[in-house]
């Protein structure tokens, strides 16, 4: 059931979000107790759940399908291509708008969505993907290649935007550039997810099919408080400010980036004639960005600039809704390509005579009675 309605739920938690932030804000800010001798800074509960929604992603991949992806490169390769070649187009079109449009605002908006568009995958892409039965397998090296090489194509595509944009936010794009870091998605990302496929493949991979249902309601569970815990730190202060112009106009923007770049992974994955579950994963993992990293790094390096912070935030937002409307699409065309074909529907035989010698139009199941008649006349001839 929760499956089913994951879309109106998501809706639901950032509405609870919004009026009552109290428990996603203490998420946020608890603290695990002696997390930071560990050798890893401080842990907060959100860390636990994305290192727990990250782990049951990896609970859903099979061993065998990650190891026949690396036997087959070209399609792993081919889904990180059109993932970045859809974020430099994207960056492409947002600079051609920044031709149009000027000002701070704008200049803000506009480093906004390009810095979404060459972050990593997100992490909930890969739970998308499981929710949709889609090709987890794909989804999660896409998410781990993206964040291996984000190190290198993140400061590289921000570097080259800023040759197009106003000189006078040069000095911003080469600090988040230079204050980019993957370490915090290998932490909470990408092991615990090789962890997950590790305990399938070694210790429940007989008892796997009773429990995947369970695994599957966890994952939307961590998904649902995940988002909640995010919006709780943004979406009082905006409902609070006022400003409907700089939210509509924020809104706006990351809407039709986020829906951009899901209808450009599908045109390019039809063209690739990628089947259903593979070209779902590759939409998933084009048109979803790793937001939180974004988010920690913008507040980090430009703490004041409020407008840059809500286009992040929107985003994440935006790109939930999206997704929650590609997986019901997707969930409503398969159930019509498997539905079942009526009994009343013509015969695909050739057109049999009636007994008279008449030709006739009959369904399947007349002419079997009209041929038992004749058979059963000639034998009694």
């Amino acid at each position: 059931m929760l499956q089913r309605y994951l879309l109106p739920g998501i809706a639901l938690v950032y509405a609870l979000a919004a009026f009552f932030p109290g428990p996603g804000v203490w998420l946020r800010t608890f603290q695990v107790p002696g997390s930071e001798s560990l050798g890893l800074g401080p842990v907060t509960a959100v860390n636990l759940l994305l290192a727990g929604l990250l782990f049951n992603t990896g609970l859903a991949v099979p061993a065998r399908e990650l190891l026949c992806l690396t036997r087959h490169p070209k399609l792993v390769i081919l889904g990180l291509s059109i993932r970045v070649v859809s974020c430099c187009l994207i960056i492409a079109l947002a600079i051609a708008g920044g031709v149009l449009f000027t000002g701070n605002t704008w200049d803000l908006i506009l480093l906004g969505l390009i810095l979404v568009a060459v972050m990593p995958v997100a992490n909930s892409s890969a739970a998308w993907t499981h929710h949709s039965e889609a090709n987890v397998g794909l989804s999660m090296w896409l998410i781990v290649i993206s964040v291996l090489l984000s190190p290198i194509l993140v400061p590289g595509l921000i570097g080259m935007a800023s040759r197009f944009v106003n000189p006078a936010f040069a000095t911003e794009y080469a600090d988040i550039g230079h204050g980019y870091a993957g370490s915090f998605v290998m932490t909470w990302v990408i092991i615990p997810a090789a962890l997950g496929v590790l305990v399938r493949s070694v210790l429940i991979r007989d008892a796997f099919p009773r429990m995947k249902l369970t695994i599957k309601i966890m994952t939307s569970l961590f998904l649902l408080v995940l988002n909640y815990a995010n919006g709780a730190v943004s979406l009082p202060e905006i409902l609070a400010g006022g400003n409907t112009s700089l939210i509509l106009l924020v809104a706006v923007s990351a809407s039709i980036l986020c829906s951009l770049l899901f209808v450009a992974a599908w045109l390019v994955s039809r063209l690739c004639r990628l089947p259903r579950r593979d070209r779902l994963a590759v939409m998933y993992s084009t048109a979803m960005s790793n937001t939180g990293v974004a988010l920690v790094l913008v507040t980090a390096i430009l703490p004041e600039a409020a407008t840059l912070h809500l286009v992040i935030i929107f985003y994440t937002l935006v790109q939930h809704i999206v997704a929650g409307i590609v997986d019901e699409v997707a969930l409503m065309v398969e159930r019509r390509r498997h539905s079942p074909v009526d009994s009343c529907t013509m015969t695909s035989q050739p057109v049999l005579n009636d007994p008279e010698g008449r030709p006739t139009t009959q369904t399947g199941s007349q002419a079997a009675m009209y041929e038992d008649a004749s058979v059963s006349s000639k034998g009694s001839v």
